[in-house]
This record gives C-alpha cells, sequence and structure tokens, in this order.
C-alpha cells in the first residue's frame, strides 16, 4: 500500500489545499481510488482521487468521509 499524506479533516464548509479551498471549487473525478489510512485509527479507507483546477493552479488528491462524518483529504504518494 502506497503511503500517502494526510492533510487534514474537515466538516464539508471549507479546507485549502496549496492554497485553494476545494470546497468552493468544482471537484473532477479522475476516475480511480486510494487506499488511505485514518490517521486515528489506522482504519483503511478506499476514498476517489479528484482533482480541482482555479485557471491558475491545479490541485489533485484523494478524499472521503470517515465513519464520524468528517471530510478527510490526502496528497497522493507519487507514482
Amino acid at each position: 500500500m502506497k503511503e500517502h499524506t494526510f492533510l487534514g479533516r474537515s466538516s464539508g464548509k471549507r479546507f485549502c489545499i496549496d492554497g485553494v479551498d476545494v470546497f468552493a471549487n468544482k471537484w473532477q473525478s479522475l476516475g480511480r481510488c486510494e487506499i488511505v489510512l485514518d490517521p486515528s485509527d489506522k482504519r483503511p479507507y478506499n476514498f476517489s482521487v479528484y482533482k480541482v483546477d482555479t485557471g491558475g493552479k491545479t490541485v489533485t488528491f484523494a478524499a472521503g468521509r470517515f465513519r464520524d462524518d468528517q471530510w478527510g483529504f490526502y496528497l497522493l504518494a507519487e507514482e
């Protein structure tokens, strides 16, 4: 399993990755999923991979909801 970098949790109102608030932009699915580990209890989750293109910057990330209904965000490991 790849070691993806946990970026943080959000209730779904605001979350910035590299200066881009992902909730303020349209997410484009890249049609794949990655297995990530919840940093609090090490449970595996299957999160979808998305990109957000603001015209000036593109960010790619894995995101999904944890059991506590919080969004989790991960920076993908290099291939």
